[in-house]
């Protein structure tokens, strides 16, 4: 299998896994425990460190979808903007504080996780990485004007 087509699919199931992930929760939420579905679907009063949380999320879930959009189109930036989105998931999940996941839910973010690894090293440790890069005239022209 070629890295592009391996590139292209391993971004389709992080996409899929994304949103199924979400689709799950809330499916599968009832099978918690009394305790643990009453604190999944507590909800307090908007406070700004929610109002915070829900902006870092817009963000995140911004950065993420044209992170996937470049990945699949070779934008130069894409690379670092997964990466952004990536770090932004990591820090949303450190400040959101304790939570509950369905075991369905929880195997979802492993496999999701895992995946988003695997496109890390594909567009950073492969022969792809060139694919990323800027092209070669513009570097070309940035040395002969500083020469």
């Amino acid at each position: 299998m070629s890295r592009e087509r391996a590139l292209a699919l391993l971004v389709g199931a992080d996409v899929f896994l994304a949103f199924t992930r979400m689709g799950v929760e809330a499916f599968f939420s009832w099978t918690l425990p009394g305790p643990l579905r009453d604190y999944v679907h507590w909800s307090g009063g908007v406070t700004f460190h929610g109002v915070g949380l829900l902006a870092l999320w817009g963000l995140t879930a911004t950065c993420a979808i044209a992170a996937w959009i470049g990945l699949l189109n070779y934008w130069w930036f894409a690379r670092r903007l997964y990466l952004a989105a990536l770090i932004a998931t990591l820090t949303l999940m450190l400040c959101s504080g304790p939570a509950v996941d369905t075991p369905v839910g929880a195997m979802l973010d492993t496999v999701n996780s895992l995946i988003g690894g695997m496109i890390l090293g594909l567009v950073y440790f492969s022969d792809l990485s060139r694919r990323f890069e800027r092209s070669s005239a513009r570097v070309t022209d940035g040395a002969r004007a500083s020469v």
